[in-house]
């Protein structure tokens, strides 16, 4: 049986799906204190490790039961400094009938409207005819730091996306948690003073705002990866999971581990290879189509849509 390093990760529903294939594991949480717990017991008792974190199709409601988590024998995926799962599937690639299943998951994706959290409504208000995206950070997210950003890539991400696109208004839009858990965002609003810049903070879903944006701006956020999906145009001021493959502009150098891939590659690496799925109401696992629909369906009921 898998060993948890801390009793939330043991309170988890259905934990025992999720690790159905890491039977002696020591499981830890990422990059949290739990995670070096994992590896260095791991390490001591001669057993595997598995390290956890939220799947990129969570849930709907943020308190909801998981419907994914990414199960990683080999680091993190946001830890820019070590090999992690998928970013070893995304080297590796790819087989021929893995990325026709990847095209279909870009296409089911794109019209499902889903994002890794799915409770919150569309942005409602008017958005500008022609703009570009900015994602906002939290202070204290490790994807940040181990994922090789900081405060001056904030920065840097936005005077760019200022001057690569004069004709454009520039949309930031804030970490749901800088509102609903009082944390600092990195892009303080004293800094946003710009007449082409346009602050959204209603916690929002971001899928309308990446659909119609020319170009989606990130240091790690995972809203780069959704634009990816999406078709956008997707600028990096740090390393996360989804740079350093060709398929992002990176102002930082991607590590020598990582080369040249298709989209394919790393939709099956992220949401197939790397990802378990579990129905929340009996514990079956599920393929991520399967999770797909059922989360889709679950929104528009939460939504009255």
């Amino acid at each position: 049986m898998p060993i948890p390093t801390n009793l939330a990760i043991g309170r988890i529903s259905h934990l025992d799906a999720f690790l159905a294939d890491h039977g002696r594991a020591m499981v830890g949480w990422g990059r949290k204190p739990s995670g070096r717990r994992a590896e260095m017991a791991a390490q001591w008792l001669r057993r595997p490790f598995a390290l956890l974190e939220d799947g990129f199709l969570r849930s709907v409601g943020r308190d909801d039961p998981p419907l994914s988590l990414i199960v990683d024998d080999l680091g993190c995926y946001y830890d820019a400094s070590r090999p992690s799962r998928i970013e070893a599937a995304a080297a590796r690639g790819a087989a021929p009938d893995q990325a026709r299943r990847a095209r279909a998951l870009i296409a089911l994706w794109r019209e499902s409207g889903l994002s890794k959290y799915n409770h919150a409504h569309d942005y409602e208000g008017a958005l500008p005819e022609r703009y570009v995206l900015v994602a906002d950070q939290c202070h204290g997210d490790l994807s940040v730091t181990m994922g090789l950003g900081n405060g001056a890539c904030f920065d840097a991400m936005l005077k760019s996306a200022l001057k690569d696109w004069p004709d454009h208004d520039v949309l930031v839009k804030v970490h749901p948690d800088v509102r609903t858990h009082r944390k600092a965002g990195w892009l303080m609003k004293a800094g946003l003073i710009h007449p082409r810049v346009r602050v959204i903070d209603d916690g929002c879903h971001p899928v309308r705002l990446i659909r119609g944006a020319s170009a989606v701006y990130t240091v790690t956020s995972l809203i780069g990866f959704e634009a990816l999906l999406h078709g956008r145009a997707v600028h990096c001021f740090g390393m996360p999971f989804y740079a350093g493959w060709g398929l992002t502009r990176d102002a930082v150098p991607a590590p020598a581990r990582r080369r040249a891939a298709a989209i394919e590659d790393l939709v099956h690496a992220a949401l197939v290879e790397a990802a378990r799925y579990v129905d929340p109401r009996g514990g079956a696992l599920w393929p991520v189509e399967r999770a797909i629909d059922y989360a889709q369906t679950q929104r528009a009921r939460w939504l009255g849509l």
